[in-house]
Parts: structure tokens; sequence; C-alpha cells
């Protein structure tokens, strides 16, 4: 039989490796166009930022691309066995489907450790250095970031539009400031006629001196205030680059282990943030099982589709990839509330997955 496990799992593997190029491609290209206007427009970044920001995406995107071009190939290729009628001469041979899902089974296993890998540390590490490609492009030259013309969303809690600048001067005409109302900030919108640009590198503060200023806001108590302002200054605190973000999707396995046993930074974290980075752990090892999950599901769709068309198997694996990662981004909602439930729910959709395989080897157990 090694004969036949080899003959299967040679299709399995090319088929897969086509499979993850084209979808990372696709997520790249994704992400690309997700990150150019930071990346080029606002921030103005070289096209070397640009390269090196291409190469981190294709890791980070592992996570997703692995296991759908693994189910493309057991979808494919048990399609075409059992199209052929080879899985019918098989199945007289006297081997059971379980027996024929054997390759796919073990190549699952095997991708699954693989993704459990990525999803621990090389996706963390990936997407860190992402934010940090976009942090630095944007810290390269922070004055660039006010350009006039477009909208401007680099900085946090505040939108900037300014309508034409002077850049040989350091001034900025037509500027209109929208703080949005996060984090225990008031809405406020800030219109000048004017503004002289400066930086202070020690501080990391881009500091505008305002001039002809109109404000509309609410003070807490919700009543509205609109005050004229002849001159007046303007700071916007710039991001640390050595500071990182307390998420724990840029967090390694052992970072987040360092971070919850320090008593001074996990000090830091809020309630929901301490649930998010302890369900963390679950939450990739969940994710990393979809391989085996779809090694499952993908044998008997294709084989219940091989009399009618092909393409029926198919798009139903595709439904039920679906389904499944809606179903583990709807579980993350579970994160937020303490005790075992999160970590129950984040299994949910490898749990119903298993009950749905089993299911399905029965009913195509008669089927040659």
């Amino acid at each position: 039989m090694k004969i036949l496990d080899r003959y299967i799992l040679r299709q399995l593997i090319f088929v897969t490796l086509l499979g993850v190029v084209a979808l990372s491609a696709l997520l790249l290209l994704g992400e690309l166009f997700k990150q150019l206007r930071p990346l080029l427009v606002e921030s103005g970044a070289p096209p070397s930022i640009v390269l090196e920001f291409i190469f981190q995406v294709i890791p980070f995107s592992l996570t997703f691309s692995i296991p759908w071009g693994f189910l493309t190939a057991v979808l494919l290729v048990y399609g075409r066995l059992a199209a052929d009628n080879e899985l019918t001469s098989m199945r007289m041979a006297g081997l059971s489907l379980w027996r024929l899902s054997m390759p796919a089974i073990v190549f699952g296993i095997a991708l699954s450790a693989l993704c459990y890998y990525v999803n621990i540390e090389i996706a963390p590490k990936g997407k860190q250095a992402m934010a940090d490609i976009v942090r630095r492009a944007a810290m390269n030259d922070p004055k660039s970031l006010l350009r006039p013309g477009q909208s401007i969303t680099s900085f946090k809690n505040q939108q900037i539009f300014i309508d034409d600048g002077d850049e040989a001067s350091r001034t900025l005409y037509g500027i209109h400031i929208y703080q949005l109302p996060k984090d225990g900030l008031t809405k406020m919108v800030v219109h000048a006629q004017k503004a002289l640009v400066d930086f202070d590198e020690d501080h990391r503060i881009l500091k505008l001196q305002m001039y002809d200023t109109f404000i509309e806001g609410q003070d807490k108590d919700g009543k509205d205030y609109s005050p004229f302002i002849s001159e007046m200054p303007w700071e916007i605190q710039l991001p640390n680059s050595d500071t990182k973000k307390l998420k724990p999707n840029l967090y390694t396995n052992s970072e987040i282990n360092a971070l919850l046993n320090d008593p001074e930074q996990s000090a830091k974290l809020t309630t929901r943030q301490r649930l998010e980075f302890e369900t963390e752990f679950p939450k990739r090892a969940s994710f990393s099982v979809a391989c085996i999950a779809f090694a499952l599901i993908g044998v008997p769709l294709a084989v219940s589709a091989r009399r009618r068309d092909t393409s029926t198997g198919f798009a139903m694996g595709i439904l039920i990839a679906s389904l499944y990662f809606v179903a583990l981004v709807f579980s993350e909602l579970s994160r937020k509330y303490a005790g075992p439930a999160p970590y129950w729910i984040l299994w949910a959709p490898n749990i119903a997955c298993l009950i749905l395989a089993i299911e399905l080897h029965r009913r195509a157990r008669y089927r040659g």
C-alpha cells in the first residue's frame, strides 16, 4: 500500500504547493492595496520599503493560504480519483474510505504542525514587522505626513485635511482637524487659516502654531462650544518606534508568556486585554487544526460528487471552509468573557467539523 499512499500523497503535495502560492499572491495583493495609501501617499515611502513590506506579508499570509491550499488539493485530487473511477478500483480491492483518506490525514497533520509554528512564531513576527515598516516609513520624515490635498489618518484619534501648503516656509493653509470621540476624548473639529510646522525630535511631537482658528465641539456635559482663537498651539504626539502595541496578534507565544508572568507589564493590561492574551493560545492551536479538519471533510465530499458534478463537492467544500473560518472569527467574540466558555467556543468549529466528517464518511461508505 506504500505505492498507493505515495501516489496520492505526491499529487496532494504538488496541488497544495500550487494552491498556497496562488492564494498567498492574492492575500499579498489585498494587503498591499490596503497599505499602499499609508505607505506611498501619506508617508511618501521609497519603493525599497514597499518591497520590504511585501516580503513580510508573505510569511503572514501562510496562516490562511496553507489551509485553503490544502483543502483545494484534497478536493481536486480525490475528486479526480473519483471521477476517473480510480477510487472504485481501490474500494473493490478492499480498501475502506478511511484507509484511502490516510494520505490526506497524515499530510494534514504535518501541515497542521507547520501552521501551528507559523501561528505562534512566524505570523506574529511578520505582523509586527509590517506595523514597524509602516511606522518607520512615517517616521523617516514626520513633516511629510502633513501633505496637502489628502485625508490624513496616520495619527491616533485624529483625521486631518489640509487645503494647501508651502514646503519651503513650512506653512500650511486651510487646516481641518477632526478629533474622533475615542479613549475619553470628546468630539471636536478645528479649522485654521494657516499653521507653521515644527518637529520636536527629542519628544517626537509635531508642533503646529495655528492662526485664525475656529473650534467646534462639545464638552463632557454635552454642551456645544465654538470659540475663535487668533493664535494657538496644537501638538500631535507621534508613537515611539520602539513601543509595541498591546495586541495579542503581535506577540509570539513565548512573548505572551513573558508578558503575563511579568507583574510590572501585566499590571498595565486591562481585564479585557488580559483575557485576550490568555485566550490567544487556544485560538492559535484551534486555528492550526484547520488542515486536519479539511482533510476529514474534503475526502468524502470529493467522493460524493463524483457521479454528478465534481464542482458540486468542490463548491460545498469551499462553502464549509468559509463557514469554518467565519465560525472561528465569531468565536473570538467570546474572548472578552472570563471562565472556561471562551476555550470551549474557540474549539467548537473543530468539534463540529469532526462530527460532520464522521457523518460524511458514513454516507460515503457504500459509494465506490
